[in-house]
């Protein structure tokens, strides 16, 4: 239990000094949580908030579409053209990936740490965004598959 406190007590501050105010919310949530012995909210918490992270994740996506800001009656050609393609091939891999990510974090629990690790660098030192974990555990996901 205290290893657990201070790790997550590290990745709050080291949040707080790097200026990632909502990787320092969620280690204080979840700090808090752990010294008060709330299993029951921590069990809820990991049951269900990858699914709202991702019902918030689509609703981002979706809101350039409902506010307008993407015209969808203007003509196919606007839209055929190199960058448009390549995003949806960008989005059907990483989707992919990250659906393999999604499956591969139970099944190799030293993958899960590692991409922790690697997400918690990435995201306080090069700014980088908590979403690239489940698409790095898809990539180490497949190549365990195939070089196991």
């Amino acid at each position: 239990m205290i290893g657990v406190a201070i790790i997550l007590l590290a990745v709050a501050v080291a949040s707080l000094l790097f200026k990632d105010y909502l990787l320092a919310a969620a280690a204080a949530l979840l700090l808090i949580l752990s010294l008060a012995h709330l299993k029951p909210a921590l069990d809820v918490l990991q049951t269900y908030s990858f699914s709202i992270g991702i019902f918030f994740l689509m609703v981002f996506i979706l809101l350039p579409i409902a506010t307008g800001k993407i015209k969808l009656g203007q003509s196919l050609q606007a839209y055929l053209n190199w960058p448009f393609i390549v995003a949806i091939v960008a989005g059907i891999l990483i989707s992919y990936l990250g659906g393999v990510g999604v499956k591969a974090m139970p099944q190799f629990p030293q993958v899960l740490l590692g991409v922790i690790i690697g997400t918690l660098i990435a995201t306080l030192f090069f700014k980088g965004l908590p979403a690239g974990l489940i698409i790095a555990a898809g990539v180490v996901g497949i190549l365990m598959k195939y070089l196991n």
